[in-house]
């Protein structure tokens, strides 16, 4: 009975140190700078829409730490010269930072600080898929930060920066 006990806390611990590696690998295959090639926002029950336009910019760092940063803008803003074009280009922007934890396809990023106050403290839960030098990263349906009151799901795509 006792040796029983043992194997199955030896399974026990094989099997978690071998999730714990798989996540581990997967922190390892993002770590590092990511240029965003396109994005798109599913309104649920609406339509689709590219919320910063066709050619937004934006780059995703996962750090080694476990941090993850992600800033994006809107194509071809320029420098504000009054106070309704500075609104302009916050409404223009969204960037949010936190340490992220992975569980098999699913990140989710413990927002510390943000573009929008609406998302600080926040879970920020994202499933993600790498092809190569790609990384496709799909949100939860949320409520949008960018369409008050509205609850979306968002689609990413990454190229990775060399």
């Amino acid at each position: 009975m006792v040796l029983l006990r043992v194997l199955a806390a030896a399974v026990v611990c094989v099997c978690f140190q071998a999730g714990v590696a798989l996540a581990d690998n997967a922190a390892g295959q993002l770590a590092g700078s990511w240029k965003l090639s396109s994005w798109t926002i599913q309104i649920i029950g609406g339509e689709a829409t590219e919320p910063f336009g066709p050619n937004p910019k934006g780059r995703a760092i996962f750090a080694a730490d476990g941090y993850v940063t992600f800033v994006i803008v809107a194509a071809n803003r320029k420098p504000a010269t009054s106070n309704e074009e500075s609104a302009t280009l916050l409404r223009s922007l969204l960037a949010y930072s936190g340490k992220f934890m992975i569980e098999g396809d699913k990140f989710t990023t413990k927002v510390d600080i943000s573009g929008n106050e609406l998302l600080t403290g926040q879970d920020q839960i994202r499933f993600f898929k790498l092809e190569g030098d790609k990384l496709i990263i799909r949100t939860a349906e949320q409520v949008s930060s960018v369409f008050p009151g509205k609850r979306v799901v968002g689609s990413l795509t990454w190229e990775r920066e060399r």
